[in-house]
């Protein structure tokens, strides 16, 4: 006689694969409890959200509340580039593969220029070799930066690679934007060292940060 187990299956490809963890579900069904309140961001709980934002990342950042990853990737680098600019993206970044064109619609119009470092991650000089070509009159010039933390393909930034990044961006002009889908597996992972969820973002140069929530 054979036996056989079998062993749950967890797919990381999206947040929409699986339910709202149990503890964000009970929030929502408290809040939803608190009657009638000011619409718009005006209301107790949206400044208390945004309040344990800021002091988790140790700074008076602005937070802005959106649907999804995809609106919010997509305002956040319609917010840091012109429409004539481009992002520098990895390949495999969602931006690329996964938003269909949403990043350039509300922009009105920047395009990607894209890299392909290994473990989908984003080098200076991965950069500065896809800027190096770009000398065309009418091209797309470089106006952000976008990396993953963590990757699409499961690799992190360290706090040190980010800052390398953030000071290549800032002497060229450049802003620098990530998309934080997985950004709690990330600070998780480096917790054990003494690292921050501020030391991997802002403190490394970060310009803006897409936070994905529900299931962080």
């Amino acid at each position: 006689m054979t036996t056989t187990s079998t062993a749950e299956r967890y797919d990381f490809a999206s947040d929409n694969t699986a339910g709202i963890c149990p503890e964000a579900w009970a929030a929502l069904t408290e809040a939803n409890a608190a009657g009638a309140l000011p619409s718009y961001g005006d209301d107790a709980l949206t400044a208390q959200a945004c309040e344990l934002l800021r002091t988790t990342f140790e700074t008076h950042c602005e937070v802005f509340f959106v649907f999804n990853g995809t609106a919010a990737n997509s305002l956040a680098l319609a917010a840091l580039c012109r429409p004539f600019e481009a992002v520098v993206a990895h390949g495999q970044a969602h931006i690329e593969q996964d938003e269909c064109g949403a990043p350039a619609f509300f922009s009105g119009g920047s395009g990607l220029i894209l890299v392909h470092g290994p473990g989908g991650k984003v080098t200076p000089d991965d950069v500065a070799r896809a800027l190096h070509g770009r000398r065309e009159l009418h091209s797309h010039k470089p106006g952000a930066i976008s990396l993953t933390q963590s990757t699409e393909l499961g690799a992190v930034y360290s706090p040190e690679e980010l800052r390398a990044l953030g000071d290549f961006a800032r002497a060229r002009g450049l802003r620098l934007h990530m998309d934080g889908a997985r950004f709690a597996n990330a600070a998780a992972a480096l917790a054990p060292r003494g690292i921050s969820p501020a030391d991997l973002t802002w403190r490394a140069g970060i310009d803006v940060l897409t936070l994905g929530g529900t299931k962080n």
